[in-house]
Formats: structure tokens, C-alpha cells, sequence
């Protein structure tokens, strides 16, 4: 009989990863019909394994209701399609949380590992697109589909860049949690070098600018004092040497920065019309939220972000501030340690504000609310 712990286990795993991996020749690139079976059976996976109410199911569902309710008065943009493919989410997310926090399905050691197998799973499809790209084949069993752009085991490289980017973010945590204290550079290089040097190898060689961002933000982990003689010279020498070492991902990431630090979207979009539709949705959400417009706070109606003249976020835009705010609590309550932490930056700098209907950000925020309880329980044991 395997015994209710490796059950649980098992379940958080494959929840984790289904979540995290779209094999396009299995999924393709829209709706997977995959993980959208997966979600449907969430709700009975909860009872089965006697997950009831939550607290994520608590916030997620007040946030759902409020925008259903909110979305009735704009009834003739209703679409319950939408609507319903949220609630798969929030399902699933439902069942994974409970199985990190009531079941308490994985050790820290546990998840460390898996964290560690995820990691290096990617970056083993990533190294065989790239040796597909050399010797010129198209390989969809490996994910790939020609040209230098290795997107490994997601839809694209930049939704690789992000999922790394919370994972390597979340090893750093987690390793830190076992030890007591943060991790030093060097204790990191001679104990685990090889996750570092998967991690840097693929945000370098994946050829997306969003990795450009990834690796900066992951580097924050280390602004700590006694690494500031390091870090800071190092990001100014990077600065410097960009347009020397002609990497294009690299340049168009650079430009990108110093165009959005105008704060004029005209000039992001000039830089880089790619990275500009996301870039400015962070400007724009900043400078052009009108709080003093009712419809802002209740919103304009599904889809109506597309006809705006300014790109604030669509979370915002199609159902509005109050919405929003549950879904913000929602993730602060269940998801990120803190207001002021690297997980808010990920949001905000990689995820433009929000988190939709997308399997791979709700990867992320799995990985988070798993590293947030780790997080509770070294709190907990420290004042104990």
C-alpha cells in the first residue's frame, strides 16, 4: 500500500508539472486540452484527498465572485468561456495548496530536489534544441521548431525565462530556509554549481531579452551588503560592455531599459516593438489608471482593454480596480512572503501586473505559495 504522504506527493508533483510543462506536440500552443482535463479533475482530487476549504480557496473565491458580480454590468461582454477557464485555475490552485499546507506533502529537502529535477529537465531540452539548430532538424518531440529561439519545454522562450526565473529565485530561498541563512556566493558555487550554471546557461543562450531581466532579478537575491562591491560593478560592467559584446538579446533588452526609463511608451515601442507590448502595460499601468473613474474601478467589460488608448493592465481595464485588489490580496495572502519582496518584482517587471489565464504563471505562483510556507514554518520554528 503506498502509504497518504506519497499519494499527496505524487499529486503535488504532477499538479506542479503539468502546470509548468506544455509539450506543443502533445498541447499545442493555445488551450490545452490537457491541462484543461487535469483542472476539471482538481475539485475531485481536493475531496479525494480531504482538502475542503482553504484559505486560498476562501480569498480565490471571494475575488471570483466579486468579478462575476462586476462583470453584470457589462453583461453584453460576458464570457463565460473566460470566466470558467478562471475558475479551472483557481481549482487547481485550490488542490495544490492544500497539499502544501494542510497535507504538508513535501519536506524541504523534497522540494529542493524537485525544484532542482525541474530545472534540469529544461535545460536538457533546451541544450538538445540547440544541438537540433546546429546540425539543422526539426525535432517536435523535443519542443523545438527551428530558429534561434529555444523556448525548452514551454510555449516560448520568454515563458521559459520566467518560469527559471521563479524557480532559481525559489532554490535560493529554499536553500537558504535549510541552511538558516542566506546562502554565500561561494558556498553556492562549491555546493550547487550545477543548478547555477543550468540556470545562467539557459537565460544566456535561450535568446530572449525577458531572460536578460531574469537574470538581473534573481542577482537582487544577492544585494546584500557584503556582496555590494560584487554585484554593483558587475551590473555596471555589464551596462558598459553590451553593445561590445553584440549579444542581440542582451542589446535589446539594454535598449529597452533606457527607453522605458523615459517613461514614454513611443519611445519603448521604437526600441523594441516585441518588448513593448509588455513593457509598456507597466508604464502605462503607472501613469494612466484613472482613480478617479468609476469605470476603473469596476471595469469596462471583458476584452475591453483591446480598444484603449493606453495599455493599463487588462485586469484592470476589463474588470476593474476593486477585482483586482481581491485578486492582489489573494496573492499576498497565499502566495508571496511579502509586499516589499523579489516575488512582487517578478510580478510587476515579468508579468506585467498580472497573472491570467495561463498555465505557466500559475506554476509560478504554486512554486511561490510553496516557498512562502517553508517560509512560515522557519518563522515559526525561530520564535518557538
Amino acid at each position: 500500500m503506498i502509504k497518504s504522504r506519497q499519494i499527496d506527493y505524487r499529486v503535488a508533483v504532477i499538479t506542479l508539472i503539468v502546470m509548468t510543462v506544455q509539450l506543443l506536440w502533445l498541447e499545442g500552443y493555445k488551450v490545452s486540452n490537457v491541462k484543461v482535463a487535469f483542472m476539471v479533475l482538481a475539485p475531485l482530487l481536493a475531496l479525494w484527498r480531504g482538502i475542503t476549504v482553504t484559505k486560498a480557496l476562501i480569498f480565490s473565491t471571494l475575488f471570483f465572485v466579486v468579478t462575476i458580480l462586476l462583470q453584470m454590468l457589462h453583461v453584453d461582454t460576458f464570457r463565460a468561456s473566460t470566466h470558467i477557464y478562471t475558475l479551472l485555475f483557481l481549482f487547481s490552485f485550490h488542490l495544490y495548496y492544500g497539499l502544501i499546507w494542510n497535507k504538508k506533502c513535501f519536506t524541504l529537502l523534497e522540494f529542493i530536489h524537485l525544484l532542482e529535477g525541474i530545472m534540469k529537465v529544461f535545460f536538457i531540452f533546451m541544450v538538445l534544441q540547440q544541438v537540433c539548430y546546429i546540425v539543422g532538424l526539426s525535432m517536435p518531440l523535443f519542443n523545438y521548431y527551428g530558429g534561434w529561439k529555444f523556448n525548452s519545454l514551454a510555449i516560448e522562450p520568454s515563458h521559459t525565462a520566467r518560469l527559471m526565473t521563479v524557480y532559481m529565485y525559489a532554490y535560493l530561498k529554499c536553500v537558504e530556509y535549510y541552511n538558516g541563512n542566506a546562502p554565500s556566493l561561494k558556498y553556492l558555487w562549491k555546493n550547487h554549481r550545477k543548478v547555477i550554471c543550468m540556470f545562467l546557461y539557459m537565460m544566456l543562450t535561450m535568446g530572449s531579452g525577458t531572460a536578460m531581466a531574469g537574470v538581473v532579478i534573481v542577482a537582487l537575491y544577492f544585494l546584500r551588503a557584503k556582496y555590494l562591491m560584487v554585484v554593483l560593478p558587475s551590473a555596471f560592467a555589464m551596462y558598459m560592455l553590451a553593445p561590445v559584446i553584440d549579444y542581440e538579446p542582451l542589446n535589446r533588452a539594454m535598449v529597452t531599459a533606457n527607453a522605458a526609463m523615459t517613461m514614454d511608451t513611443s519611445e519603448v515601442v521604437k526600441a523594441d516593438h516585441s518588448a513593448s507590448a509588455r513593457v509598456n502595460i507597466i508604464l502605462d499601468t503607472i501613469t494612466h489608471t484613472d482613480i478617479t473613474d468609476v469605470d476603473t474601478w469596476l471595469g469596462r467589460g471583458v476584452d475591453s482593454w483591446v480598444t484603449q488608448k493606453h495599455a493599463v493592465a487588462s485586469a484592470i481595464t476589463d474588470y476593474g480596480l476593486i477585482s483586482y485588489g481581491l485578486k492582489l490580496l489573494f496573492f499576498f495572502s497565499c502566495c508571496f512572503t511579502a509586499v516589499v519582496s523579489i516575488e512582487t518584482l517578478i510580478l510587476i517587471l515579468l508579468f506585467s501586473f498580472n497573472i491570467g489565464n495561463i498555465a505557466y504563471g500559475w506554476a509560478c505562483l504554486m512554486v511561490f505559495t510553496t516557498v512562502k510556507y517553508f517560509s512560515y514554518k522557519k518563522n515559526r520554528t525561530i520564535s518557538q
